[in-house]
């Protein structure tokens, strides 16, 4: 078996605990960093936390099967390759699932070289990383979304996959999280004016959507965007993230003045402390509506 040059995430879904303890030996020592899960609704919360590279799925699975699992992975993370597998499947199944999107299937019980193989062919769809591009100096991604909070952890999810490869399983996960709450406090608080108690109090009265629902059905705060600007510069090997929201801003200096123990606690301010302990860089403009974020490639 060739050694696969990865150091990808890999999230396998299998209600077999030997199953997924035999693919995770398998890959011991070759890049992988493995995390196996066992029913489709974990799958489906995994997948929004860890953005995994590839996944491995069984097709037959509790709660559901597993083409109904593949499609709601690829509506979500369309560009994670998936690779199914079954011991016994029906042809029309496999069929099903490769025009689904799936990327490959294997039959179980799966060996060492046929995962290998399924692997690499998966790895080529991934997208390429910046170091990899002869020539490239400077990229860019610029993305215009829309106020719905339900939005949020697919945007993310697209963004550390496209544009955060190279990073860590660690630096990719500090990233995600960084970038959820400054995009909930970008779309809450900044474009649908939702105040810090005010969210507090709805939650616990359970009246959270309901308080979504009345923001957005006004017209000056429904049709604001919130744009999302990446630059990446080869020569200085770091990533810049800029988020613009259309909001008035906000008093972000006297927040950023405050001390690790308030911020901690339940004050606002609390998701920007949280973004700024992973990167100390984190920015504002003078009125408080845009926030960058620099994280490094070394």
């Amino acid at each position: 078996m060739n050694t696969l040059m990865t150091s990808d995430h890999l999230l396998v879904i299998d209600p077999c605990p030997d199953t997924q303890a035999r693919i995770a030996e398998q890959l011991q020592g070759r890049g992988f960093s493995v995390v196996a899960v066992s029913d489709p609704t974990t799958a489906l919360t995994t997948i929004d936390i860890a953005a995994p590279d590839i996944v491995i799925t069984e097709l037959f699975l509790p709660e559901a099967t597993g083409l109904t699992l593949l499609k709601e992975l690829k509506a979500r993370h369309e560009l994670c390759p998936v690779i199914v597998m079954a011991k016994d499947a029906p042809d029309l199944m496999i069929v099903q699932a490769l025009r689904i999107g799936a990327a490959d299937y294997l039959h179980k019980p799966v060996t060492e070289e046929e995962l290998a193989h399924a692997l690499q062919r998966a790895r080529n769809l991934l997208p390429a990383d910046f170091a990899d591009i002869p020539g490239l100096c400077r990229s860019e991604y610029r993305l215009t979304v829309n106020s719905e909070p339900t939005h949020i952890p697919r945007v993310i999810s697209w963004l550390v996959k496209t544009t955060a490869s190279t990073l860590s399983p660690i630096r990719r996960l500090h990233l995600q999280g960084a970038l959820q709450e400054l995009l909930f406090n970008a779309i809450e608080h900044g474009n649908l004016e939702i105040h810090y108690k005010e969210k507090q109090q709805a939650l616990a009265e359970g009246q959270y959507e309901r308080l979504l629902a009345h923001r957005l059905a006004q017209a000056r705060l429904r049709d604001r965007r919130v744009i999302i600007h990446v630059l990446h510069e080869k020569d200085g090997n770091s990533l810049v993230y800029r988020i613009t929201d259309e909001g008035k801003g906000f008093k972000w200096r006297s927040l950023m003045m405050r001390s690790q123990e308030v911020c901690e606690s339940e004050e606002n301010g609390r998701g920007m402390f949280l973004a700024r302990s992973f990167f100390p860089c984190l920015t504002y403009n003078e009125l408080g509506n845009e926030v960058t974020i620099t994280v490094s490639l070394d």
